[in-house]
């Protein structure tokens, strides 16, 4: 009977452990395609406000600097510069907040 009930303890412990494996394992896979939407959104912004530049300002407007630092900033910004884009006179309008090449 003591093995038995070993054994029963022992398969009990290791189905408790799978458990708590598969429940991280899961949790990881949520945050994993949490993650991948948020950075595709961020991706899907990105892209289509070049696109709305290019549109509207032309190719010669997406110079390195420029495209880095839409690479960099925040989706919040990333809205701003686009809502921006509908009201804006000139390219230098949309990024009235993006400091000034010191070169």
């Amino acid at each position: 009977m003591h093995d038995a009930a070993e054994l029963l303890l022992s398969s009990t412990k290791k189905g408790t452990i799978m458990t708590l494996a598969e429940r991280l394992l899961h949790r990881g896979k949520q945050e994993g395609r949490q993650e991948g939407r948020q950075e595709g959104r961020q991706e899907g912004r990105l892209l289509l406000l070049q696109r709305q530049l290019t549109k509207r300002f032309g190719q010669d407007v997406l110079d390195i600097r420029v495209q880095e630092r839409l690479r960099t900033a925040s989706p919040e910004q990333l809205d701003l510069w686009a809502e921006r884009i509908l009201d804006a006179r000139a390219f230098e309008d949309v990024f009235c907040d993006f400091p000034e090449d010191p070169s």
